[in-house]
């Protein structure tokens, strides 16, 4: 999440990811059709900031990742790829190779198969279990590539409280809340047990492999706290029913060390809200996403 942060509070808002993606598109055909004959591609729906297009090769359907032109979205996509790698050998990457642009430009892009997405919400307990699996073979010699740890999500919690609070969108009690379990999490950051953390473990993350389930979209990965990755997933609107019975008792954390993390996640979801515009068509305000986290009996 944090790189979509990035974007929008760069400044880049005049960015034409449309025409972007048709430069892309139109360099993936030339690519494809000269090594592989006639391949069918499309833009893929959904995404914040994707660059990603759905194909048919040697009549086989995949999916292509590829990236925005700068050197940070390449470097992400390729620790994506190597973390993936690690994970699942080549079931998940398949390939990849430099595509060359009609500007000059290059990019780096990603062959996976044609995963089916969920039909229905995750469990708690599968999800938890994900989390552990993804965690485990990496706690004890890391990625690829160093990552950093929750010390930016903290930095960017700061400012996303100072905008949500200045813009009204959250009352003076709450924020001071907020606060107050951001600079818990501040506090104890360095006590807390380690692990790679997905970064952006949600529903449009997650696809089938035959009937396994398996996490995509690694581009934000982090060395982060164990047990994120699942609190995070809760605070999806898909998962909020899960939110009553399951916040709680399911990380090894502490009460209120969840607690600030769940809403860690929702305050940088809402900032995120805020710089795209997004939240203008949202149903359930930030004050209420937060005020309901708060709570919580726990």
């Amino acid at each position: 999440m944090l790189s979509k942060i990035a974007f929008f509070e760069s400044g880049t808002r005049g960015f034409d990811l449309p025409a972007e993606r048709e430069r892309v598109l139109a360099a993936l055909r030339r690519h494809l059709n000269s090594d592989h004959g006639e391949a069918v591609v499309k833009p893929a729906q959904g995404g914040t900031l994707g660059v990603c297009f759905d194909a048919v090769i040697a009549g086989e359907r995949r999916f292509l990742k590829t990236h925005l032109p700068d050197t940070a979205a390449r470097e992400r996509l390729a620790g994506e790829a190597a973390i993936l790698h690690r994970l699942h050998g080549d079931a998940v990457v398949q390939d990849r190779f430099e595509l060359s642009l009609a500007d000059g430009t290059g990019r780096l892009c990603l062959v996976m198969p044609a995963f089916t997405p969920l039909s229905a919400p995750l469990r708690p307990e599968v999800a938890a279990a994900m989390v552990e699996g993804w965690s485990a073979p990496l706690r004890a010699d890391g990625p690829d590539r160093p990552l950093h740890d929750l010390t930016p999500h903290l930095a960017c919690a700061r400012r996303a409280l100072t905008t949500l609070a200045g813009r009204g969108l959250l009352t003076s009690e709450t924020a001071a809340d907020v606060g107050a379990l951001i600079a818990l999490l501040e506090d104890r950051l360095a006590s807390l047990p380690r692990a790679l953390c997905h970064g952006d473990f949600g529903p449009n993350n997650v696809m089938l492999n035959g009937v396994t389930p398996i996490a995509i979209d690694w581009e934000d990965a982090f060395s982060g706290v164990a047990g994120y990755d699942y609190l995070y997933w809760l605070t999806f609107m898909e998962n909020r029913p899960f939110l009553h019975d399951a916040a709680f008792g399911r990380t090894g954390l502490v009460v209120e060390v969840e607690r600030a993390i769940l809403v860690l996640a929702v305050l940088l979801k809402s900032y995120l809200a805020v710089l795209s515009g997004a939240y203008l068509t949202h149903k359930v305000t930030a004050e209420a996403r937060i005020a309901g986290i708060l709570g919580l009996p726990g």
